[in-house]
């Protein structure tokens, strides 16, 4: 300090604050020499010794003094928070925790006390205090103000903010009469917290518990009536209980009234119930419900029981009567509460009840018209159906009515039936057999159904089965052993049906008949037999269907066919249509009618179009109809060409070649046939023994009727062979023709004909027609005169000489003619005259 002083001196300078109160920086100073200025140093050295500030805090005195307030302070406030303060806390904490009863099962139940099991929780404690809870005193359980019991409880641990226990205790009743809820609690309890007992805390909460709301939404699992009673019928309900309240109790054997609006029904007995908090109770009751005779009440249990097999609900009563905890005893708090119970029962089946089912459909006639197309009239002589009550009771069924069949197809109605009358006849009550008659009724098919009807129709023809849905009910007069009820009966099921299918029919046409011709085209009719394996009758009225035909592997449009009155019913069906044949390619159609004349077979198609019918109902069913079958030619087939006649002299056969000739024909057809011209070549055992080529011979052919034709000229092939065939082959085994015979000769003939009129009238139509054995009768003359002139023209081209001279010379080679009735003779002298008439080939086939 002296040499801080001597420096400050050296100056001569005032310090501006006490030395006393400052401690300085010891700070070594380095002052520049280069200063000499003595106030500049000097500020400069003060800035240099600044001191640092002492807080308040840092005083000794201070601390000194905090420790006498704090002991102060804690002398007064414990014995304060002890005796006053936490008193208030713990019962501050008491009132804002919640106490909730999870459990509480009753047992042992006596008019004063029981067993109870209680399982309850204290929650909302703070989390940072651990405690037990000593109840002073019993727990007092009131209801509406009014004391209904207490119980002892055991200390409960909290820790954690929550206090969980499970205790069995002894329950002391105090009213019996309004004993049953756990409304409030009253108790007071002692808290220990901190090493300290803290008493006579109270606790008053209210307890929310659900109850059991009357024994509300009673589900039924069973009910059944297995039996008859002398006093009517045993009953069977089996039903679940929800109890949503924590209490649960041993009810014993308890007796219920059963009522259904104004009708007593009669007792049911639930034995070993048993009431589970939280759980459902199952109660399975049995007694005898009794048989009603007054008009009132057999119309509410007819209601009961139909409402029943109609899967409709009916609220029923069950009243308490009587309530038997041990089996024996009563208990008076316990029947008070069962005696004043009155529970909704829902008696509903617990799985769809099929009444009436396994329907079957004997027969449904469909009659549908242009003028009213969406009301067809339906027929049937038999609706069958199967029932089964499902109550094993005695029922006689004395009388069914009023019932309502409803159709539908893919869940679509589309048709109401309500005139339905039972056939007592025909059902066998014994054997739980129905049958309803349907007579010609007319029913309307609903405008929102008019789609699944079509959809129906079509279904029904198109394929093999067809499901129809029938819904509906009926009234029912029943004899049971519990009395005349009346009891609607409800239906609901599939019926599979067989489909008519057409096309799998596969039809057959016959009685094909050309009837008339025109210049625009032919009139067919034919008869389509077909087999329908369904149980339905089809009205359709007038029906128009396109045909087609393949032959060879061409397919084409031959016409439409009308059927004028299209009715099909089960089994056989012939149906009577008429084709208006009119192709538009005539090439094809000239096949078709040589085919069918010639006995041939032909696929066919018949199909629908969008006018098929007039009937709108109808119309797009048989717009997809396509049958298939084969259209038979005329059988036998058709011998057009009967006969022929020719007498050529043996000198025209073997000289000019060319034979007068006639034919007989036959017209197969039913409409006359206009022949115009013909093209014809014979044969004999397939040697071409004459031809003919666009002969016109027009001449009529009446239906069935036989006609010869004009002569006409046929000629014969040139050249020795023939002659040769004819004298080598021919007449040997055909010598009767020498003398006038007849021979089996076959036909191939092209016939340019007109059908129902000549031309510009009938239908132009040409028939390529071939027969086997068509009998010819030929005669050949005597007279050689034709044979020698040709051999001598031959010889001597530019001589001229008489048949007489003529015919001596050529019988002067070959030696005369002998007797045509020597036949064997004669074939020989016709054989030698070859070499006269065909001297160079005759030596060449000498020579072979």
């Amino acid at each position: 300090m002296s040499s801080r002083a001597s420096s400050l001196n050296l100056y001569d300078k005032e310090l501006p604050y006490d030395p006393d109160e400052i401690e300085y920086l010891d700070v070594a100073t380095t002052y520049s020499e280069e200063k000499d200025d003595g106030e500049s140093v000097f500020k400069e050295y003060c800035d240099s010794r600044r001191p640092i500030p002492i807080r308040f805090y840092q005083h000794r005195r201070f601390w000194i003094f905090c420790m006498v307030l704090t002991v102060v302070f804690l002398a007064i406030f414990v014995p304060l928070f002890i005796v006053y303060i936490l008193p208030i806390i713990a019962q501050e904490m008491m009132n804002s925790a919640n106490m909730q009863v999870i459990q509480m099962n009753m047992t042992q139940p006596t008019e004063t006390n029981m067993h109870v099991s209680v399982h309850a929780s204290v929650l909302g404690i703070p989390k940072i205090f651990s405690a037990t809870l000593e109840f002073q005193e019993q727990v007092v359980v009131s209801w509406n103000n009014r004391l209904i019991g207490s119980m002892n409880l055991a200390p409960v641990q909290v820790k954690n903010g929550n206090g969980d226990f499970w205790q069995e205790t002894t329950f002391y009743i105090s009213d019996t009469a309004a004993f049953g809820d756990f409304v409030k609690t009253l108790s007071k309890a002692t808290v220990k917290a901190f090493g300290l007992s803290i008493k006579d805390l109270k606790i008053d909460k209210m307890l929310p518990m659900n109850g059991l709301s009357n024994f509300a939404n009673v589900q039924l699992q069973s009910f059944d009536l297995p039996r008859d009673a002398p006093e009517g019928a045993h009953i069977y309900i089996r039903a679940e209980i929800p109890n949503p309240s924590p209490i649960g109790m041993t009810l014993g054997t308890i007796t219920f009234d059963l009522s259904y609006k104004t009708a007593y029904l009669g007792q049911v007995t639930a034995k070993g119930v048993t009431l589970i908090g939280g759980q459902p109770m199952m109660l399975v009751c049995e007694g005898v419900l009794l048989k009603q005779t007054d008009p009132v009440h057999l119309q509410e249990l007819s209601e009961l029981i139909s409402n029943y097999l109609g899967d409709v609900p009916s609220m029923a009563f069950a009243q308490g009567v009587s309530v038997f905890p041990d089996g024996v005893n009563q208990v008076s708090w316990i029947t008070n509460a069962i005696t004043s119970t009155k529970m909704t029962v829902p008696i509903k089946a617990v799985q769809k009840l099929e009444v009436i089912k396994d329907i079957e459909i004997k027969d449904m006639d469909l009659s549908i018209t242009a003028a009213n197309p969406w009301m067809p009239t339906v027929t049937s002589t038999a609706v069958g159906a199967s029932f089964r009550i499902p109550f094993n009771i005695s029922i006689n069924i004395t009388d069914l009515s009023n019932t309502v069949l409803r159709m539908a197809y893919q869940g679509r109605e589309f048709a109401l039936i309500t005139t339905a009358t039972w056939n007592r006849t025909m059902s066998d009550m014994a054997n739980n057999k129905i049958v309803f008659t349907i007579p010609p009724t007319e029913v309307t098919i609903q405008e929102a159904g008019r789609d699944a009807f079509q959809k129906f129709l079509t279904s029904v023809t198109q394929q093999d089965a067809s499901t129809l849905e029938v819904i509906g009910a009926a009234r029912g007069v029943a004899d049971t052993s519990l009395g005349t009820v009346v009891l609607h009966v409800p239906l609901k099921t599939s019926v599979q049906l067989q489909g008519i299918n057409f096309s799998a029919a596969k039809p057959t046409v016959s009685d094909i008949k050309v009837t008339n011709g025109t210049t625009e085209g032919v009139t067919i009719m034919a008869n389509i037999a077909m087999v329908n394996p369904s149980i339905f009758s089809v009205s359709l009225g007038r029906v128009n269907l396109m045909v087609s035909c393949t032959i060879d592997g061409q397919t084409e449009v031959l016409g439409m066919a009308t059927i004028p009155s299209m009715i099909i019913r089960p089994g056989q069906n012939t149906l009577a249509g008429v084709i208006d044949y009119h192709p538009a390619n005539t090439q094809f159609g000239n096949k078709f009618l040589s085919t069918y004349v010639a006995g041939g077979m032909i696929n066919a198609t018949i199909f629908g179009y969008d006018q098929s019918s007039d009937i709108a109902s109808i119309a797009p069913t048989l717009a997809s109809l396509r049958l298939t079958t084969m259209l038979p030619g005329m059988t036998p087939p058709a011998r057009i060409l009967t006969g022929g006649n020719g007498a050529p002299t043996l000198g025209a056969i073997l000289g000019s070649r060319r034979i007068p000739f006639t034919v007989t024909a036959v017209n197969p057809l039913d409409t006359t046939i206009w022949l115009n011209t013909m093209t014809v070549d014979v044969f004999w055992r397939d040697t071409v023994f004459g031809s003919v080529r666009n002969a016109r011979i027009p001449f009529a052919l009446l239906p069935h009727v036989e006609a010869r034709s004009p002569e006409f000229i046929v000629p014969c092939p040139t050249g020795f062979q023939f002659a040769l065939f004819l004298v080598t082959q021919f007449l040997p085994l055909n010598p009767q023709v020498i003398a006038g015979g007849t021979v089996a000769v076959d036909i191939r003939a092209s016939l340019e004909t007109t059908l129902g009129g000549a031309s510009g009238i009938g239908y132009p139509a040409a028939l390529n027609y071939q027969q086997k054995a068509v009998p010819a009768f030929l005669k050949l003359d005597v007279s050689f005169v034709g044979l020698t002139k040709r051999s001598y023209e031959t010889d001597h081209p530019e001589s001229e000489i008489d048949n007489h001279t003529l015919y001596d010379m050529v019988t002067s080679k070959i030696g005369y003619e002998p007797s045509i009735h020597d036949t064997s003779a004669y074939i020989r002298w016709l054989q030698r005259s070859l070499t006269v008439l065909y001297p160079e080939e005759a030596k060449v086939h000498i020579a072979d």
